[in-house]
């Protein structure tokens, strides 16, 4: 059974990063630190508000956990008033990316090469698996302003590729960030005088990973992209959580044809058995 801790953590900062988007971070011991992975997540109290709020781990390291949110209800409008103190938190929870020990912590005997693509806050959950994946590949990053664009910093340091787009053209490709994926897959997904897409399996690469979060549309767009260039990889969906845990059966998805939940079977599933 994975491990999760319901506890209080003392907040080391909680701080606006850009209008409407803040940054917690928690001190945790090193134990709890240890056991989070890429892709799961947290529900977190706030004062005076009945349920919980799922929040992924934005960053997990040096005996601190951090968490990217954007203020759009009652409940992260009232966690973002917590400056100091301590917090409740429930996890980590769900399930993460299924990324093997030599993808993590060393050079792959076979070179990996990763893709990740994330609307909106959809990069708070990814970007903890750009810092432990070894090898780094591209980040596909799309939003609606230049304003709505986060951590881009975090990813250049990290050794990332990035590739911006905004829906008004305020910063990078004038579009969706879906656009201009479909755009470089096609240029080269092996037609006459184009070179196939590095991991494709049209270069004899079986080992190209995708990995996506974002709005529902966005992800719909990516799956079908994803068919169409015959690539696999996974989905973290963002749904509506109460619980966390399974029991209370608001975050149904279908996947593969069976029922499962986000929170407990997921949040994080191969995006080919995914039915959204």
């Amino acid at each position: 059974m994975k491990k999760r801790f319901d506890k209080t953590y003392k907040i080391i900062s909680n701080k606006e990063i850009c209008a409407g988007y803040f940054e917690l971070k928690v001190k945790a011991d090193a134990q709890i630190v240890k056991v989070c992975n890429p892709g799961q997540f947290f529900m977190i109290s706030a004062p005076e508000v009945f349920l919980r709020r799922p929040i992924s781990i934005h960053n997990a390291e040096n005996g601190v956990i951090s968490f990217l949110y954007k203020v759009v209800g009652k409940g992260t409008k009232t966690l973002s008033k917590m400056q100091s103190g301590e917090i409740s938190m429930l996890g980590p929870l769900g399930n993460g990316y299924p990324i093997s020990r030599s993808e993590l912590v060393s050079e792959s005997a076979v070179k990996s090469f990763p893709v990740i693509v994330a609307g909106g806050t959809g990069i708070a959950s990814v970007h903890f698996l750009a810092v432990k994946l070894k090898n780094k590949g591209t980040l596909y990053y799309g939003a609606k302003t230049k304003k709505d664009l986060l951590c881009l910093d975090k990813f250049k340091k990290a050794g990332w590729k990035i590739i911006v787009s905004t829906e008004d053209g305020s910063k990078g490709l004038k579009g969706f960030i879906t656009d201009a994926l479909k755009e470089k897959l096609g240029e080269r997904s092996g037609e006459p005088g184009n070179k196939p897409l590095p991991g494709c399996r049209a270069a004899g690469l079986p080992n190209f990973r995708l990995y996506v979060c974002g709005p529902t549309p966005m992800m719909k767009a990516v799956f079908k992209i994803a068919k169409e260039s015959n690539i696999s990889g996974y989905a973290s969906l963002e749904e509506k959580m109460a619980c966390g845990i399974g029991n209370c059966q608001g975050c149904a998805v279908k996947v593969s044809g069976k029922t499962k939940m986000t929170c407990k079977d997921g949040p994080v599933f191969k995006i080919e058995e995914i039915e959204i």
